[in-house]
């Protein structure tokens, strides 16, 4: 199994709040990782009051925009968040305030 965490940091207030799911490691490796590996430099991208997503598989991490987070990367964030929140009924969310 593989460990996917999201961190959801910034906005208004500068809340962070976190999410986590596990995965297969097959899933992770075919289809996780190599989204990863495809991060731009997104940080030009980033505006004052905006979210910024710290998104890690297993060992790896990178740091993505509000706005770079479309396509397969809001399908990411999105599963995660969803399957945290249901699996664990909140148990494996954490707001850090």
């Amino acid at each position: 199994m593989t460990r996917i965490v999201v961190s959801r940091s910034g906005g208004f207030a500068g809340i962070t709040r976190t999410w986590s799911v596990d995965v297969s490691s097959d899933e992770a490796q075919e289809r996780w990782l190599p989204l990863l590996d495809q991060v731009e430099d997104f940080d030009d991208d980033a505006q004052r009051d905006r979210y910024v997503y710290r998104i890690s598989v297993g060992y790896r991490e990178v740091t993505v925009t509000e706005s770079a987070v479309q396509g397969p990367w809001k399908e990411l964030v999105e599963r995660v968040k969803d399957e945290s929140v249901a699996g664990s009924q909140g148990a494996d969310w954490r707001d850090d305030e």
